[in-house]
């Protein structure tokens, strides 16, 4: 009596996975086996065979638990689960719970975490994942991740980047005078309403959308690094300057315009301001306060996206400011069609116009409609562009 298992079983495959042929597979062989008064054969398999497929199988999964992902160390074992504390600002908790909780309850399904979300009147800008392996959060944190980068859209902006303009006494007395000037004129559509104050005057580098304090935090510890950045490249020993001369309008028809602003429009200032950017968005988006989308919807991008093109502009006009635009208790409504006026005239006799140059000597963290005590926006944080000793 004989036992015996096909060959096909234990003769390993060509490598490439291609089908074994016949003259591939070895005869096989048997050993003679005495049990009690009968004898068998038994398969004779070589005990040195490598069944490679299995070996890497097992070495796959020997390193998938030896790898330590980036927040395991922040993960803490409760009961039979583990359990994340992951940073969400509060703003963002009713996009992530959803209407009657149903993205809560989808996010949690495919994922296999559970999600514990703060009460409102909590006011804590963390919410909290609980599973049984951690794989299972870090796919419910990635979801999370890309559901609240989807919604920032709908989120206000809090912040913005300057350089400040208004230090400049000159320039300050220059802009008043224009004012009053054109005022003086009687133009349709202008009165002394829609006029930047000359204490705001300032070049925007870029909004921001900072929803707690963290996040205020992180964009200070950035702005550290982008100083540091800065004063290590040659830039920095050469001060900064802008010739502010001209009007210039966002579009092409004069006749209907709803800002007016004046700026510096030479080559090296634009390559300057545009390579401090680059390092600017970079350190920004590595830490999550700015995304590439935002950037790119802001305008402050090439076409392709590769590289930072900032528009330098000092508002002047502006139509949104016009007192047409707001009610009789002073409110003025958010959205709705902005007013124009024809420039044309405006542009004509005013259009060389020359408010002189300006030292670019900081940017600055700010709130939005937060001034400070000399009228220009509250600073949380101001870095140097320019070795102050630098002439």
């Amino acid at each position: 009596r004989s036992f015996a298992c096909s060959p096909a079983c234990f003769a390993p495959g060509p490598i490439g996975g291609a089908m074994a042929q016949p003259q591939d597979i070895e005869d096989p062989k048997f050993d003679v086996v005495k049990i009690g008064p009968s004898y068998y054969r038994k398969l004779a398999v070589n005990e040195n065979l490598n069944f490679k497929c299995g070996a890497r199988t097992q070495d796959y999964y020997d390193e998938e638990e030896e790898e330590e992902r980036e927040l395991d160390d922040q993960m803490v074992y409760e009961g039979d689960e583990w359990v994340l504390k992951l940073p969400v600002p509060a703003v963002y908790h009713k996009f992530i719970v959803g209407s009657r909780a149903r993205n809560k309850q989808q996010l949690e399904m495919e994922s296999g975490a559970r999600i514990k979300v703060p009460h409102r009147e909590e006011l804590q800008d963390a919410i909290w994942l609980r599973a049984r392996q951690k794989q299972q959060i870090y796919s419910c944190k990635a979801q999370i991740e890309l559901l609240c980068e989807k919604e920032e859209a709908k989120l206000e902006y809090t912040h913005f980047l300057s350089v400040p303009l208004a230090q400049d006494i000159h320039l300050r007395r220059k802009v008043d005078d224009f004012r009053e000037t054109v005022v003086m004129q009687r133009f349709d559509g202008i009165d002394d309403s829609i006029f930047m104050p000359s204490r705001r005057l300032h070049f925007t580098l870029c909004m921001l959308k900072l929803h707690s304090h963290s996040q205020v935090d992180e964009m200070k510890e950035a702005l550290q690094d982008l100083s540091q950045q800065i004063a290590a490249t040659a830039d920095y020993g050469r001060p900064l300057k802008a010739a502010m001369k001209g009007l210039h309008i966002m579009t092409d028809d004069p006749s209907n315009v709803g800002v007016v602003f004046t700026t510096d429009r030479s080559h090296a200032l634009q390559n300057r301001m545009n390579n401090l950017s680059d390092m600017m968005f970079e350190l920004l988006k590595a830490r999550g306060l700015v995304a590439q989308q935002n950037l790119v919807a802001q305008r402050l991008l090439s076409s392709d996206g590769a590289h930072a093109e900032v528009k330098l502009h000092a508002t002047l006009m502006n139509t949104k400011y016009s007192r047409a635009n707001r009610g009789p208790d002073g409110y003025r409504p958010p959205g709705g069609e902005r007013e124009t006026f024809d420039a044309s005239v405006l542009m004509e006799r005013f259009g060389q116009v020359d408010f002189g140059e300006v030292q670019l000597k900081e940017l600055q963290l700010s709130c939005l409609d937060e001034m400070a005590d000399d009228g220009y926006y509250r600073s949380l944080v101001s870095m140097a562009l320019f070795d102050p000793a630098a002439r």
